[in-house]
């Protein structure tokens, strides 16, 4: 943007403002009407009183000069009483509908904002780094106060530039050429307050800058709860208010020493701008003086060149509307990169009920990589996992485990090869995405009731009774007594009544999302070290009781301690060196193979009982 922003076409500004206008009459058609209906309202009587008190005047001047009947002067009193009383009364119903409209604008930007973050199905989108960035910024910047000034201040400037036209043409009406040169004043010196101005927000909202990103983190980082006990225990808090000063201004001294020129031109048209009002102003009292324009016109006419003003910047207002056109610009362009209509939720398709019952998977040749790495996570792996076998993947830190359960999910296009879950592609057949539930490593912690965390394991496929039985067989029967308002209760601080969990309840929570997934008609469950965080003994307790309850549904455990994982029908070793299968088969098969994975359990047992049986026996690298 900045300079850039600043040369667009005006073709390509009113296309702006259009799209701006026309996501207001989507979201609210008649809030909008009425806007529209009392904006030019307001217009009319602006317009009116521009040319009424120029007749009061005269009339006035005739009744106090020259005896005259001072009917027409009470006649003109009571027009400009009404049209500025109806004015008064059109602001104040354009500024109630305005902020009408404007929450349902804010509305429907955060869903096209959300949308956007949601709606890809391939979760490398989401992670490449621009596109992250530029879903992050639109989101932050969703919440400026510029971007509401954009919303509600709309009406206000259509009132405001209708109005100058209508004093451009009283002006006219006087000498022709002098509203030309007015205008043509106001007009580059809005132009270039409008360039500095969109290089500035564009510096300190738009553009990507590591020290502004820095200084927006510590911001943020200085207010957290969770930060406040190490922020006071290390008495670190002086130096994050040094350093987010540093960094504020070094963000911002990227920009000033570049601005010199544009200001040193917006000074000149100003001093130039100063200089044409004075000059018209001179004239009007010299034609007044001699008599060649009457006292009520000269009164009309010094109004409407002063109105005429309002073809130059128009502070906040008009600030606020550029950043709502480039916003919403941003946000059509990411939309399109991502296959969505540009300012209308996209038509998701209706959700379908899985059939149930276990499903199995069949992985052939599949090769993998992420576009920050020169070599592929997985290269050539096949996998067969039959309906009902409880299976686990283990392999070292960072051999692709993660990465091919979310490959399994669906989240990833494979690079090479292929990925079939009953048959299916679960990359393609998006509206089957409820066949493989997976509880990740950091599984989200809702903010929302307990009946919501656990029934979004099976979101409109379950009801209450669904939830409270994968609760109970999660044992969860003593977090449910707990909580002060049960099911409703929200499970963070955050809320009024909410109230914030142990790491063990958020892992019980976790696994009744994954029950609730299997009653609702899962068919392969996927537990991703999701207690990564317990000890040895906590995580091998949960995946017995996983196993035992989920008997007969294809699984799937996830970890890197071997020892937790014992009890399952086959593991498979995947190797982070040839990103493959190295090994395949149960506890008892690969032990006696005597190949990596006995090294590596055997390893483990060692540090454990070196431990004293009571740590976490994942030291091995493994």
């Amino acid at each position: 943007m900045g300079e850039a922003d600043d040369k667009a076409p005006l073709l390509e500004r009113l296309t702006g403002f259009g799209t701006h206008i026309r996501l207001m009459w989507t979201v609210a058609p008649g809030w909008s009407t009425f806007c529209l209906a009392a904006s030019l309202l307001g217009v009319a009587c602006n317009i009116a009183n521009m040319i009424v008190v120029g007749r009061l005047v005269g009339a006035l001047s005739a009744v106090v000069l020259h005896d005259a009947a001072a009917r027409p002067l009470w006649g003109w009193f009571v027009v400009f009483a009404v049209a500025a009383v109806l004015g008064q009364i059109s602001g104040a119903a354009m500024t109630w509908a305005g902020a009408r409209t404007s929450a349902g604008y804010r509305a429907r930007l955060d869903e096209l904002i959300g949308e956007a973050g949601l709606q890809p199905a391939d979760l490398g989108t989401l992670e490449d780094e621009k596109t992250a960035q530029r879903l992050s910024t639109l989101a932050e910047n969703s919440r400026s106060w510029l971007l509401r000034f954009g919303m509600t201040g709309s009406w206000e400037f259509l009132v405001t530039k209708l109005t100058a036209l209508g004093a451009a043409a009283v002006v006219f009406s006087w000498h022709w050429w002098v509203p030309l040169v007015i205008i043509a004043c106001f007009v580059l010196v809005s132009r270039q307050v409008r360039g500095w101005l969109d290089e500035l927000l564009d510096n300190v909202f738009e553009r990507p800058n590591a020290d502004r990103q820095r200084a927006d983190y510590i911001s943020r980082l200085m207010i957290h709860p969770e930060a406040a006990k190490e922020i006071r225990v290390f008495g670190i808090a002086g130096w994050l208010e040094q350093r987010y000063v540093r960094s504020w201004h070094a963000a911002q001294d990227v920009f000033w020493p570049h601005t010199g020129r544009r200001r040193l031109i917006l000074i000149m048209v100003m001093v130039a701008e100063a200089l044409v009002i004075g000059g018209s102003l001179a004239l009007l009292g010299y034609q007044a003086y001699v008599g060649a324009v009457a006292v009520g016109l000269v009164t009309t006419y010094l109004v409407a060149i002063l109105g005429l003003e309002a073809f130059g910047p128009m502070g906040d207002v008009e600030s606020g509307l550029m950043r709502t056109t480039v916003f919403l610009r941003n946000l059509v362009s990411l939309r399109r990169s991502l296959g969505l209509p540009d300012l209308r939720p996209a038509e998701l398709p209706a959700p379908t009920v899985p059939s149930g019952g276990a499903l199995g998977i069949e992985v052939k040749d599949l090769t993998f990589g992420y576009p920050s790495r020169t070599e592929p996570t997985l290269r050539g792996l096949s996998l067969e996992v039959p309906p009902g076998q409880s299976l686990a993947v283990v392999g070292v830190n960072g051999a692709g485990k993660s990465t091919l359960i979310k490959l399994i999910a669906g989240l990833y296009r494979p690079d090479q090869g292929s990925v079939r879950v009953g048959g299916g592609d679960p990359f393609v057949d998006v509206d089957e995405s409820g066949r493989v539930a997976v509880v990740f490593q950091d599984f989200v912690h809702y903010p929302l009731s307990l009946r919501d965390n656990v029934a979004f394991g099976a979101m409109g496929r379950a009801g209450d009774d669904v939830a409270a039985t994968a609760l109970q067989r999660a044992a969860g029967d003593e977090l449910l007594a707990a909580l002060g308002d049960g099911w409703d209760t929200p499970l963070s601080k955050d809320f009024e009544g909410g109230t914030d969990l142990s790491g063990g309840q958020w892992q019980r929570v976790a696994l009744a999302r994954a029950l609730a997934a299997v009653a609702g008609g899962a068919g392969v469950l996927v537990l991703d070290e999701p207690t990564a965080a317990l000890d040895v003994r906590a995580e091998a307790a949960i995946f017995d009781r996983f196993l035992d309850l989920t008997h007969g549904v294809t699984t799937i455990l996830v970890s890197h301690r071997l020892s937790t994982v014992r009890r399952a029908e086959r593991i498979v070793v995947l190797d982070g060196n040839t990103g493959r299968i190295s090994e395949d088969g149960s506890h008892q098969e690969l032990m006696a193979a005597g190949g990596a994975y006995a090294e590596m359990f055997t390893l483990q047992a060692r540090r454990f009982a070196l431990a004293g049986g009571t740590g976490d026996s994942a030291g091995a690298g493994a």
